[in-house]
């Protein structure tokens, strides 16, 4: 079995989280390493990948704590390129689901990004879907919508300390642009990529431009940025809270799902459910220690 490196943070108490996880089976081997970070638990541990992760999400969910499970043989870093989803990630909204508030059809397109969010449902007919309902709507109520945009805690922390360490930020969303474009006026992103919609006379036609921003799509840019850059899958960080990011958090070094459904939880490197993205500020350079090349 392949050793990992776990780490465990944003956790009430250690000792209590420790006592818990070491009476499941799996996690048998945990053994605790020194280091000089007292808000991360730093452990080694073996066992199958994807059990790991699968009982860490649950036990998670249930002591309340966040988690990086990573091969101890595998090197990460330097950090250089981080590529977020923006709706529930960047931002505590889903817009789409705010313009269709506008439209008079929020329960039913919600509905749609729920299930969409969780897989269940193809993602370009699920966006093509939700994106009919909001024919007729005026292009104001986009403006209403932008006016609305916050940042979730910790993200606009954890982008400045990743621009003093000479990194690079950028937004890959199934989202749309004028919104992506927006938090690009707050923040310095190096590139945005999401969906546009279609508008005629002031109105949207309830179209959107091809190709659809998918899992594809977004891990396509990553994979184009990086290269661009001249930066390693090694070096970049990929922040995601749906179905529709796995693809892309696989794609790079680290993959963190964030306040993330279980299908993409399940599934990630990192999981953030207690804490915000700021988190990330101490833990990167323990993970760059431990996993220096």
């Amino acid at each position: 079995m392949p050793d990992y490196y776990c780490y465990l943070f944003n956790q009430k108490d250690s000792e209590y989280t420790l006592n818990h996880l070491s009476r499941d089976d799996i996690f048998k081997s945990l053994q605790k390493e020194e280091h000089e970070q007292p808000t991360i638990g730093l452990y080694t541990v073996s066992g199958s990948e994807s059990g790991l992760k699968s009982a860490l999400y649950e036990k998670s969910l249930l002591h309340g704590f966040d988690y990086c499970l990573l091969p101890k043989s595998q090197s990460f870093g330097p950090f250089r390129l981080a590529v977020f989803d923006m709706d529930s990630t960047l931002i505590p909204i889903e817009v789409i689901d705010e313009l269709a508030v506008q439209a008079g059809v929020g329960e039913e397109v919600s509905k749609i990004t729920e299930s969409a969010m969780r897989g269940e449902l193809d993602f370009n007919q699920s966006l093509e879907q939700r994106v009919r309902q909001l024919k007729g709507l005026s292009v104001e109520a986009i403006n209403a919508v932008k006016n609305q945009l916050e940042f979730n805690p910790g993200v606009e922390a954890f982008c400045q300390y990743f621009i003093r360490q000479s990194g690079k930020i950028a937004i890959a969303s199934g989202g749309f642009m004028p919104f992506a474009e927006e938090l690009a006026r707050r923040l310095p992103f190096y590139q945005v990529k999401a969906n546009r919609l279609i508008d005629a006379n002031g109105v949207l036609t309830g179209e959107v431009e091809y190709p659809i921003v998918n899992a594809a799509v977004k891990t396509e840019s990553l994979q184009e940025w990086a290269s661009v850059l001249g930066f390693k899958a090694q070096q970049c960080i990929a922040v995601g809270d749906g179905a529709n990011d796995l693809k892309m958090l696989q794609e790079a070094g680290i993959g963190v799902a964030y306040k993330a459904k279980p299908t993409l939880g399940k599934l990630a490197d990192c999981v953030l459910n207690v804490g915000y993205l700021n988190s990330l500020v101490d833990l990167l350079p323990l993970i760059e220690q431990r996993h220096r090349v």
